[in-house]
């Protein structure tokens, strides 16, 4: 932040000193505006190349309760109630996630109930949004756990929580997430043929392009793992460059997009690739993802058994599934039932074969 405001003066200073330049040199004040305005423009996009991950990736969130203190980073840091499971009577286990770089990502694993009810209860694999840590999300993991009875799995992505600090970006985050699979397939000791991916926000990003790593792998029998039982998006986007035009509308240039934005997350091509059923919940008032991201990805999931959209009316980006209410774990509900009956007709059609 010092070097940022730094930045701003020293450029500040700059600006003012090529004005009077102008000035002595007789410019005409229409041409010094214009000058003025490509420079602001051409700074305003640097900047932007610059610092564009610093846009999307917010692993620090301003303290509600002291906004100018320190700000909150790790789950310890958070108000009662948002620190960890525990502070809300949830067994959990503290669980290391290793990644293919060796970058170790911290997670929680929260078991349905005693050994047997967690091996036989569906289990979520949650990938939670760009800003704060996976403790911020508590209560909507309270909420599934009561209303699913179901194991749930969250993780903090490297440069977020406790999890090591390392470079953030989409190479790395998706090898946070095949740690995070690897670990509930191999050592969780769960029905491993009803694991559900579930994402929100950039974690929708995270979950689609994992899922379609996993059809892709068992699909192409170089992986005789579990697919996922089905995938579940909340106020999630297609790609990168869609929210650019969306958010950026000054800067929806081809070349830049082509030239200047190093993030993807592609998920309109991902989504096509899934074999396994989708579920979209979207908050109609979204004021950060345009709720037709969501039609889009429906309607690009061409190769999904099953793909089921929901609206919200009154949700907004971050409380989509609280305004939902009680509705929403029927819906996740329902999706896994459906789920389950679309696994079993398709493994019954391929024995008649």
């Amino acid at each position: 932040m010092i070097f940022r405001l730094g930045c701003a003066y020293l450029a500040s200073q700059v600006m003012t000193r090529f004005s009077a330049f102008m000035v002595a040199q007789g410019v005409p004040m229409l041409a010094r505006y214009s000058i003025f305005a490509a420079c602001g423009f051409l700074v305003l996009v640097t900047c932007m190349w610059i610092w564009q991950e610093s846009l999307l990736y917010i692993p620090s969130v301003p303290n509600p309760a002291n906004p100018l203190g320190n700000a909150l980073r790790r789950p310890a840091d958070g108000p009662e109630g948002l620190r960890s499971p525990a502070e809300r009577g949830i067994p959990f286990e503290d669980v290391a996630l290793v990644g293919a770089d060796g970058v170790k990502a911290a997670a929680w694993f929260m078991p349905a109930g005693d050994a047997e009810e967690r091996a036989r209860a569906p289990t979520i694999l949650f990938s939670h949004e760009n800003a704060g840590s996976m403790a911020l999300r508590m209560p909507l993991f309270e909420a599934l756990r009561v209303g699913l009875r179901c194991n749930i799995m969250c993780y903090d992505y490297r440069g977020y929580g406790d999890s090591d600090d390392a470079v953030i970006g989409e190479d790395g985050l998706m090898l946070d997430a095949h740690a995070a699979w690897r670990w509930l397939t191999q050592q969780a000791g769960i029905d491993t043929s009803k694991i559900l991916i579930f994402g929100a926000s950039l974690g929708g990003a995270v979950s689609i392009q994992l899922a379609r790593d996993v059809c892709e792998a068992v699909d192409a029998g170089s992986d005789a793992g579990p697919k996922p039982l089905g995938v579940v998006v909340l106020n999630t986007f297609t790609c990168i460059a869609d929210m650019m035009s969306a958010k950026y509308p000054f800067l929806d240039f081809g070349i830049v997009k082509r030239h200047m934005l190093r993030m993807r997350w592609h998920s309109i091509d991902h989504v096509a690739k899934l074999t396994v059923p989708l579920l979209l919940v979207v908050g109609l008032q979204d004021e950060i993802v345009p709720s037709i991201h969501t039609q889009l990805l429906a309607k690009a999931a061409v190769n999904s058994p099953m793909v089921t959209s929901r609206n919200v009316p009154n949700g907004t980006h971050n409380d989509t599934w609280a305004k939902a209410g009680a509705q929403f774990v029927m819906w996740l509900a329902e999706f896994i039932h459906d789920a389950q009956a679309a696994r079993g007709k398709a493994d019954g059609t391929k024995k008649e074969r």
